[in-house]
């Protein structure tokens, strides 16, 4: 059990959490909001709820240790997998975001910003471990900068977003309460995976682990 309680271990056990809850607010507002919801909506929505259950059970995987390569290969694949459907969801709505920033408003600007904070944050977060994470004795001060950067990325977008929600009274969700609870669970989910990248492999756990 103490283990689990190692720094390393309690952020990944974070991220699972809050990874966990962001699948099922998508699950929810599928039930909840269905009749008003276009179709397009509730396949987008639940095919997020599905990529953040994965995310999920690859940050509650890291406490499991294995040296069944097959296990470490599997889990490492799926993770850089539902990455790219994320990022690529992301991207998919890129055009429209440009299209909605007025740089007369300021605050479509600040909320173009935080969007590609957040693309920008997913895509150093998919390279660190898809190549640099690999090579981790190749690339000593990449394994700290890339991870570091990534929770700045994403720490910066949930500052605009609080911006754009006290100043500006913007809810970026279908209500106030969902923004307030959901939109910070999103990126503390995200800064929590990449503060478990920058600690170093435990000794006492699988050294074939990659992460």
């Amino acid at each position: 059990m103490k283990q689990i309680f190692k720094p390393r271990r309690l952020v990944i056990l974070l991220a699972g959490v809050l990874f966990l809850i962001y699948a099922a607010y998508n699950v929810f507002i599928i039930f909840r909001d269905r009749k008003e919801m276009p179709l397009e909506g509730i396949i987008i929505s639940a095919i997020v709820a599905f990529l953040f259950a994965v995310l999920s059970a690859f940050a509650f995987s890291s406490l499991v240790n294995s040296t069944d390569i097959r296990f470490l290969m599997a889990r490492s694949t799926t993770f850089i997998i539902t990455m790219l459907i994320i990022i690529g969801l992301k991207v998919r709505i890129v055009g429209k975001i440009i299209n909605y920033i007025n740089f007369s408003e300021l605050h479509t600007v600040i909320f173009g910003v935080s969007y590609f904070l957040t693309l920008l944050g997913m895509m150093v977060l998919f390279f660190h471990y898809s190549f640099i994470l690999k090579g981790l004795p190749l690339f000593p001060r990449a394994s700290v900068i890339f991870p570091l950067a990534a929770i700045i990325l994403f720490a910066l977008s949930m500052g605009l977003e609080a911006v754009l929600f006290f100043v500006y009274h913007i809810d970026l969700e279908a209500n106030t309460i969902r923004t307030i609870i959901i939109r910070p669970v999103f990126y503390l989910g995200f800064i929590a995976l990449s503060a478990y990248f920058l600690f170093p492999p435990e000794i006492a756990d699988n050294a074939s682990e990659n992460d």
